[in-house]
């Protein structure tokens, strides 16, 4: 086996430029010095490259004893390309741009919302009706007498809630009768407090005779959704007091019966799945805390190092009390939190200092007209740029809520709604115009390799960073070698950097530049990346001046395009 080496041939196709020379490994067949002329001290003309090209392929068809040739050509080519865009530096979705094309980052959550039933639980209830002869013996009772008969003021437990008013959405009401007398029954349940939609208070039941042994039972249910309670009780001066009158009388159609001490009547009567449309009376005096929560801020979440010093923050407070009643709301920590630098920081506001006041609602008799509270937080009167600049991906809090602080100052005329709302609305507006400070993004990405991880075409060489930057930020790069959980194999040194585009009279970006910048490729780390292993880019942004805030623009970019001088290995995966 004979080696030469040709000198170094190069050409350029497109916008790639191919430079490689070739290092023959021969078996049984020697290369053709006529393919090119001037092989010894020329450079190929670039109409011969595709005469070698179409030679490599005849010498790669030559055989003895049935092997391919070998051998290997030092190449560049195009291996890598990324893109980084405003949209990596914060998420689409928060993203907000006006005329000028400037960049505002708009973030909107809910920091709290009452339900309904955290201010009035209807409490599903079950009443209990009994009948059994009071002395022992038996009895013939004729039909149609009446054996029960009850006026009844059953009061709610409402924890702590007086009650007048109580108009139902949804809920039902069951009557269950278990009869052991030998004669059918006919019930009558008034609901003298409550007015079906249908205007009608009384609710007619009806069960077949029974026996001690083998008790008949009926059930009547009866849908209250749109049913209307008066809850004073039947002289109008008490509270949550459903008044009502049970009877039973013996089948007027049937033959009596003959009753004795064993036999007796159960009645229940159940109210479940209350759920108010509308509540009247007075609602308490209490303290509703929420304590330890956690709002997630994906704010920053592409961000995977530095920092940045941001010029312009305003945090609006929205709060909406669709209820009637006076209440307060106190904010006793808000703290962003960075989970993983382990960085807080507590927001420093006069909003924390005392009670937020919130008015009552107008009942506008069909519905609420809720009061408003709003208040907004900038960089002059707090430290929200601070909160913002550690980075948080979440907001720790404890808040608590005073119903009706100074009593029952409505003289039982708090109501609420269904419709009504008590929640609280954070908006957090930051024009993008900052400063950056090793503020780390990072994309992951698969180089399209030619041969196999049994065998390498590509064995090591050179990366070269090519770099359009339209961004107002220099642009340092990291290059490491990563496994499938992100665990880094290898870092790649990269020498050079990205410069930043060129500012015009108002400090924004008119013209992108190119630069560039290398890397070497070990053996060792081309093995990696042929076991399946992913490449790391990450930029590091720079402002030049860290005194100066910078307005970002929705057209700016960073193109990245990694190509590699390697050395190939013709038929180097066989």
């Amino acid at each position: 086996m004979s080696l030469e080496q040709h000198p170094k041939h190069n050409t350029v196709i497109g916008a790639t430029k191919l430079t490689f020379a070739t290092h023959w490994q021969h078996d049984g067949c020697l290369p053709d010095r006529n393919l090119c002329p001037y092989h010894m001290h020329n450079v190929c003309p670039p109409g011969r490259v595709a005469s070698l090209l179409l030679a490599l392929v005849l010498l790669a068809a030559c055989r003895k004893d049935d092997r391919a040739s070998r051998w290997d050509v030092d190449v560049v080519a195009p291996l890598v390309s990324g893109r980084f865009t405003i949209r990596d530096l914060v998420p689409d979705s928060l993203l907000e741009v006006d005329a000028n094309g400037s960049v505002i980052l708009v973030y909107r959550s809910t920091l709290f919302n009452v339900e309904l039933d955290t201010l009035l639980a209807a409490p599903d209830t079950n009443f209990v009706y009994r009948y059994a002869l009071p002395a022992p013996g038996s009895f013939d009772f004729p039909a149609g007498l009446q054996l029960l008969n009850i006026e009844d003021n059953t009061r709610l437990d409402l924890d702590g809630v007086d009650l007048r008013w109580l108009n139902l959405r949804e809920g039902n009401l069951q009557i269950r009768t278990v009869n052991k007398v030998q004669s059918g029954l006919i019930g009558r349940f008034e609901l003298r407090g409550a007015t079906f939609p249908n205007g009608e208070q009384v609710i007619t039941t009806s069960v077949g005779p029974g026996t001690v042994n083998a008790p008949a039972i009926g059930i009547t249910t009866r849908d209250l959704s749109g049913t209307r309670f008066d809850l004073r009780g039947p002289a109008f001066n008490s509270v949550n007091t459903i008044y009502s009158l049970i009877s039973t009388q013996l089948d007027p159609n049937g033959n009596g019966a003959t009753v004795s001490e064993l036999d007796s009547i159960l009645i229940t009567v159940s109210y479940t799945g209350l759920v108010p449309a509308y509540a009247k009376g007075f609602f308490g005096q209490r303290t509703v805390r929420q304590q330890g929560e956690d709002l997630p801020l994906d704010l920053f979440r592409n961000i995977v190092a530095g920092g940045l010093d941001l010029d312009d923050v305003r945090l609006r407070l929205d709060v909406e009390n669709g209820v009637g009643m006076d209440l307060q709301v106190v904010l006793d920590r808000f703290t962003a939190v960075n989970s993983r630098t382990g960085a807080s920081v507590d927001l420093s506001h006069t909003i924390l200092d005392g009670p937020i006041n919130l008015n009552r609602a107008i009942d506008l008799g069909t519905g609420p007209q809720p009061s408003f509270y709003s208040n907004e937080l900038d960089q002059d009167d707090s430290n929200i740029d601070a909160f913002l600049e550690v980075l948080p991906d979440r907001i720790d809090y404890d808040v608590e809520l005073r119903v009706n602080p100074l009593g029952d100052i409505s003289n039982g005329n708090d109501f609420l709604y269904y419709e009504s709302q008590l929640k609280a609305d954070l908006e957090l507006e930051v024009p993008l115009r900052l400063i950056a400070n090793e503020l780390t993004l990072e994309t992951l990405v698969t180089p399209d390799l030619p041969g196999s991880a049994e065998g390498h075409a590509i064995q090591s060489g050179e990366l070269m960073v090519f770099g359009t930057n339209s961004f107002p930020f220099d642009a340092r790069l990291e290059l490491a070698l990563v496994d499938a959980d992100g665990a880094v194999l290898s870092t790649i040194p990269v020498t050079g950097a990205l410069q930043a585009g060129l500012l015009g009279p108002d400090r924004t970006v008119v013209q992108a530049r190119s630069s560039e910048a290398r890397a070497m490729v070990s053996a060792e780390q081309m093995d990696r990346l042929y076991q399946g292993n992913q490449l790391r880019l990450r930029a590091i942004f720079n402002t030049a001046d860290q005194s100066e805030h910078l307005r970002l623009l929705e057209r700016y970019a960073l193109d990245v395009q990694i190509t590699t001088r390697a050395n190939y290995l013709v038929n180097g995966n066989e």
